[in-house]
């Protein structure tokens, strides 16, 4: 990957480089300055083994999920530009007709004409530049195709010509079976090699006999060798790799294309990787070429441009690893920021462990800085090892990630093979050093603050005191940044002096400046001495109530509405565990009376029960720590199963089908006027369990513009034209409708009677927002109000220039819009634009819709030779949800790798308090307990701490849900609120079963103390 959020990652790694060297640094300052306090520092490692070990893996973990998000972009940048590499081969460029580029070649339908061809390659030749290697014409074309050897067939595979002269700079016809370059100027006229894509699904050998079908006639091929998947031998796409090759000349023969071809690849100097180096230079040369013969629109001709096709692709491949690192990692945050919370907390309990000792070197002279430099010591080398281990493991957990993702988007040819740069490793490493350093720097400074006395005595804090001046400096500084923030988010940076690119409506900022003012409030009542459980708990469920409104935007009345992101995501769970958080530990108490009551039940286990709740009470920084890293985690895995739960029922209703059950896509070489009677002619009964059927043709290079918007150029989008039988037979629901259409009736009669209106899909409105700002939207449209102006499109075919107005009516509801993307039009319409559609699908309706499968197989068997390729609608919407499920468990299993810091957070405090409490352990045996019931108490204590988290996250995660899901701004709320308790099941129970297994043996520990050491213990 070479980006992260949009900065290089080799400024990344140099900037951290550099905080890593400030880091080590300080560390070397410690050791040459005061060797002291350095060795004094790391002496404590070694004591306590077990306990080192523990502190290892939670500070170790952070790192882990750093390192593996960016191996997965690694791993996914170096699977996708190698996959463009192999199938591209020696093609760097193309040269084709304008307004082709972006098309994969199996939907290239405009071809160049032989004197177009023939003038540039002179052109091309008389200039000679040394930069160009390669000039071959290539034709594409889509046929039916079938091995009679092996009854196998497949309905639509890439039939490629190529000049069999031209092949001079292209050696990518390889031999699948022997590795040899081939000849395609060696084949004869009824002779063709197969790709090994096609080989597979037809089963077909080197010798056999198979038969194209062009306009429903025959011709048959001799398969002299079956080669390597490539660009050259007919990978149309990466989702139709089948395809086979043959001459130019024959393709053209067979296909009454004398002389023309569909483009020309050209290949660079250099080889398959370097030659992308040269592109820039290549693509001024052609257009310098094309400009001077007069082959340019603007010039009188035909229209050539040339496509950076490899490099873009490879660009492409590049910003998908991006995207995935970016993913991972944001996503990760919440496991980091556990990590984070358990570092303070270790500090934390390695202090109150060397109270005494801390007090003591301070009676005797040792100032807070040196404190901090012994803690700092000590931590940094935790952290160097950790860092290093968890670089290591992440590499470890990305690869085994990477094999379940390649398994899931196996189907679509990506070869994903784990990978992993240098740059990405020390970008792992150093940003884990400087962000533990930067906690226990922080940790480090917070031990320090003790009193001498207090200290020496080992005298607890005292609590609940009033807060000093410098809290109530925080306090006010929280208030007056909380209003900034407000202030930003509703009014944006205009009314300032500085820009920092926020517009007005902004969630984030607003969101963050409100909690920031709950806080800064908290502080200042604390000052004046009110009760902190009154202030902290009233104002931490105040806080509460508010994100649930912020998440439905129910306080649009007075904030107006409010736009938010995927980083709401973050935030939304930091605030709202931190205030659940502060709402538990101040009010533990209210649930003694209830578990004793519970405990009483089972007389033999309430004194173990009784203890178990006190203990967490009595430690409010500890327990909450503990609570909040484990809560964090739950809350992200069950707000993550919740939303994709709901958004698949959506796009699983039957609604979202519109009411057809099999798609049947035609073969344009072998159109179908009539589906119902082309099978009832070939002898098929399908027809009889037909409903309706409707037919829907894309426009070939469809492109629009909005008019009044002063949009002068077009943007790429599909363009659909339907005929009556799809008004008709559908029933594809709207979520909006222009004024003066009161029912989807009506808006659907108007695309029968009308042709100057359009219907389009949820996602081309403002509001739609699902493919990113650089895809076409139609400013005007709320696609969740309950009506809207309508609004003036114009489509476009740019090689013939047509175009033509349209009126929007409609609006596709977000659920059906999955399966009906684009702008439609009628048919009449579309006939006008395009000359010819670039597919054409007919859509089936079934008396029975359970019968969609067998229906969908008899259609494709029973018009083979016409090449449509039939499938169940329902089945493929389901295998597409399926696609993005197994994509989003495999996130949750990411994410629950937090999971671990809360558990190895209950096993230090496990450890650490069977050293704490062996006098009261001694005391607790003296009195009577048994070794069972002391044993029992640490079990409990953890499984109730444990349980509490699990109920905030689940708890917190559902409230906010629940608040998205039902609220009239967000597109599931029609379809009703759903809990995925299965899920929410699985890993809860992971996390209390590990958390019980983290406290086995420190309660064994404890158990097994004997009363007349633990009295003695000092």
């Amino acid at each position: 990957m070479d980006s992260l959020f949009g900065v290089s990652m080799t400024l990344i790694m140099y900037v951290l480089l550099g905080a890593l060297a400030v880091s080590l640094s300080v560390v070397l300052y410690v050791v040459v300055r005061n060797r002291v306090m350095f060795l004094l520092g790391v002496r404590n490692m070694p004591r306590r083994v077990a306990r080192t070990v523990l502190i290892v893996v939670g500070l170790m973990l952070s790192t882990l999920i750093i390192s593996a998000a960016f191996t997965t972009g690694d791993t996914v940048d170096r699977s996708l530009t190698n996959t463009v590499f192999t199938l591209l081969g020696h093609v760097d460029e193309v040269v084709q007709l304008s307004g082709e580029e972006g098309g994969a070649p199996n939907e290239i339908s405009s071809t160049i004409p032989q004197e177009a061809n023939e003038k540039l390659r002179a052109a091309v030749e008389a200039a000679a530049d040394s930069n160009i290697d390669g000039y071959l014409p290539m034709l594409f074309e889509q046929v039916p195709i079938i091995n009679p050897e092996s009854r196998l067939s497949e309905p639509s595979a890439t039939f490629v010509g190529l000049d069999a002269d031209s092949l001079e700079g292209f050696p990518d016809i390889i031999s699948a079976t022997t590795g040899e370059a081939l000849d395609i100027g060696s084949l004869a006229a009824d002779e063709a090699f197969l790709n090994k894509s096609a080989a597979d699904a037809l089963a077909a050998e080197p010798g056999d006999r198979v038969q194209v079908f062009v306009q429903l006639q025959p011709h048959e091929f001799t398969i002299v060798d079956i080669v390597e998947d490539r660009f050259t031998t007919g990978v149309g796409s990466f989702e139709v790799p089948e395809g086979l090759v043959t001459r130019l000349d024959t393709l053209q023969q067979i296909f009454e294309r004398p002389g023309e071809v569909s483009i020309i690849a050209i290949s660079n100097r250099g080889g398959v990787r370097d030659g992308v180096g040269l592109t820039d230079d290549v693509i001024d040369s052609f257009t310098s070429i094309i400009a001077a013969e007069g082959l340019t629109r603007d010039g009188g001709g035909i229209g050539l441009t040339v496509n950076d096709i490899k490099r873009e692709l490879v660009e492409d491949a590049e910003l998908a690893g991006n995207v995935m690192a970016t993913f991972f990692l944001v996503f990760g945050l919440f496991s980091i920021a556990a990590g984070v919370l358990l570092i303070i907390m270790i500090f934390s309990m390695l202090a109150a462990e060397r109270k005494s000792e801390l007090g003591m070197a301070r009676a005797i002279g040792t100032k807070r800085g040196h404190l901090v430099q012994m803690f700092l010591s000590e931590g940094m080398a935790y952290n160097v090892l950790s860092a290093m281990v968890g670089a290591g493991l992440g590499i470890l957990v990305s690869f085994g990630m990477m094999l379940i993702m390649a398994r899931i988007f196996s189907e679509f040819g990506l070869n994903i093979q784990p990978h992993v740069t240098l740059r990405s490793m020390v970008v792992s490493y150093s940003l884990g050093v400087v962000l533990t350093f930067a906690t226990v720097t922080f940790a480090s400074w917070r031990v320090s603050n003790l009193n001498i006395v207090r200290a020496i005595r080992d005298i607890p804090e005292p609590v609940g005191q009033r807060m000093g001046w410098r809290w109530l400096a925080t306090g006010l500084a929280a208030l007056a940044l909380g209003g900034l923030l407000i202030d930003l988010g509703l009014n944006g940076d205009a009314r300032y002096p500085f820009d920092i690119g926020l517009n007005g409506n902004t969630k984030f900022p607003f969101a963050l400046g409100s909690s920031m003012m709950f806080i800064g409030t908290a502080i200042v009542l604390r000052f004046v001495g009110l009760p902190e459980r009154a202030v902290f708990t009233t104002l931490s469920v105040a806080l509460l109530t508010l994100w649930g409104f912020l998440a439905g935007d129910r306080l649009e009345f007075l904030f107006g509405e409010l736009e938010g992101d995927v980083e709401m995501f973050f935030l939304s769970g930091i605030v709202m565990i931190a205030a659940s958080t502060f709402v538990l530990v101040y009010n533990m108490d209210i649930v003694l009376p209830v578990i004793s009551r519970f405990g009483g039940l089972f007389s033999g286990i309430l004194p173990a029960v009784r203890t178990a709740v006190a203990y967490p009470m009595a430690d409010r920084f500890r327990t909450g720590m503990t609570l909040a890293m484990i809560s964090l985690v739950i809350f992200a895995l069950t707000m993550m199963s919740t939303m994709n739960l709901n958004f698949n029922r959506l796009f699983l209703t039957d609604a979202a089908r519109g009411g057809w059950d099999v798609i049947a896509l035609e073969n344009l070489n072998n159109p179908i006027v009539d589906l119902a009677a082309e099978l009832e002619e070939s002898g098929s009964s399908a027809p009889d369990s037909f409903r309706a059927v409707g037919r829907v043709s894309l426009g070939a290079r469809s492109s629009v513009r909005q008019v009044e918007d002063d949009q002068t150029e077009f943007d790429s989008y599909p363009v659909f034209g339907v005929d009556a039988g799809f008004v008709d037979g559908g029933l594809v629901p709207l979520s909006t409708r222009a004024r003066g259409y009161d029912s989807d009736e009506a808006v659907w009669q108007a695309m029968k009677t009308r042709d100057d209106v359009a219907v389009v899909d949820h996602f081309s409105t403002e509001s739609g927002g699902f493919f990113g700002d650089e895809s076409f939207h139609i400013s005007g449209i709320d696609s969740e109000a309950e009506a809207f102006d309508p609004v003036m499109l114009e489509i476009g075919e740019p090689l013939s220039g047509a175009t033509r107005q349209v009126e929007v009516i409609g609006v596709i509801e977000l659920g059906a819009s999955a399966a009906f993307f684009g702008i439609y039009v009628p048919q009449e319409t579309f006939d006008l634009v395009y000359d010819e559609p670039l597919f054409t699908r007919h859509l089936v309706s079934l008396q029975d819709p359970d019968e969609s499968k067998a229906v969908a197989r008899e259609i494709e068997s029973s018009l083979f030779t016409f090449g449509v390729q039939s499938e169940s609608l329902k089945q493929l919407v389901e295998d597409e949800q399926q696609l993005f499920r197994n994509f989003f468990l495999l996130m949750q299993g990411f994410m629950g790798l937090g999971l671990f810091v809360g558990i190895a957070a209950v096993g230090v405090i496990a450890f650490r308090t069977v050293v704490e409490r062996r006098q009261q352990i001694g005391m607790l045996r003296a009195i009577g307990y048994k070794r069972s019931t002391v044993a029992l108490s640490f079990m409990l204590e953890s499984s109730f701490v444990t349980l509490l988290a699990i109920g905030s996250g689940v708890g917190l995660a559902i409230w906010l849900s629940y608040f998205l899901i039902t609220s009239d701004q967000f597109p599931t709320a029609e379809a009703g609120y759903v809990i995925p308790w299965l899920q929410i099941a699985v890993f809860s129970t992971f996390a209390f079963v590990a958390s019980l297994l983290m406290t086995f043996i420190p309660a064994r520990q404890a158990a097994s103390v004997s009363i007349a050491e633990a009295l003695r213990y000092e």
